[in-house]
C-alpha cells in the first residue's frame, strides 16, 4: 500500500518535471516609453514552394538556406535542388560547401562562391543535382562559411531527402 502511494507520487513528480523541461522562465519586459511603430524588418522575397534547412543551434540568425526539390527523390533519378541563401546581415564573403553521404551523390554544385560584400536579406541562388543511388532518408549537409564582423564563422545547415524506389520507364507508345 505505502510502496503504491510512494510510487504514485514519483511519478507524478517525474512527470511534473518532465512538462516543465524547454519551458524557460518568464521574462519581465519593460513597457515602452514611447510608442513607435517597429520598422518592418526587409525579409528576402522566396518562392512558395522553399523551406528552410534544419539550422544547427542559432545559425539562422544570421544567414538562412532554404531549398526547393525539383521532383519527388527517386532512385537513380538526377534530382535538381533549387537552393536560397539568406544571409541575414552582411558579409564580406560568404561560401557553402554541400556534402552528402553514402546513397546520394551530389554531381553538380557542390560549393557555391565565394561571393564578396554580401548584402542582407537579399536571396544569393545555387542550384544542386543529387543523384539517389538506393531508398532512405539522407542528409545533404551545407556548410556555410562567412566573414564578417565576427570574423571567420562556420554553420551547418541540414537538407532532409527521402528517397523512394525507382520510377518505372515509361511505356513505348502502341503504334
Amino acid at each position: 500500500m505505502i510502496s503504491s502511494r510512494v510510487l504514485a507520487l514519483t511519478a507524478s513528480v517525474l512527470f511534473a518535471a518532465l512538462a516543465g523541461c524547454g519551458d524557460s522562465a518568464p521574462e519581465q519586459q519593460a513597457l515602452p516609453t514611447a510608442a513607435k511603430p517597429a520598422a518592418k524588418p526587409k525579409v528576402a522575397e522566396l518562392p512558395i514552394e522553399m523551406v528552410a534547412a534544419v539550422a544547427a543551434g542559432k545559425s539562422a540568425n544570421a544567414v538562412s538556406i532554404h531549398f526547393a526539390l525539383g521532383s519527388a527523390p527517386a532512385v537513380a533519378t538526377p534530382l535538381p535542388v533549387q537552393i536560397a541563401i539568406v544571409p541575414r546581415k552582411p558579409f564580406a564573403t560568404i561560401r557553402v560547401h554541400f556534402e552528402s553521404h553514402d546513397g546520394l551523390t551530389i554531381p553538380v554544385g557542390g560549393d557555391f562562391g565565394p561571393a564578396s560584400d554580401v548584402e542582407p536579406d537579399k536571396a544569393l541562388s545555387h542550384q544542386l543535382m543529387l543523384l539517389p543511388d538506393k531508398e532512405g532518408m539522407f542528409m545533404v549537409t551545407a556548410s556555410v562559411e562567412t566573414v564578417g564582423d565576427e570574423g571567420n564563422v562556420i554553420r551547418i545547415f541540414s537538407i532532409p531527402v527521402v528517397v523512394g524506389p525507382a520510377q518505372p520507364a515509361a511505356a513505348p507508345a502502341p503504334k
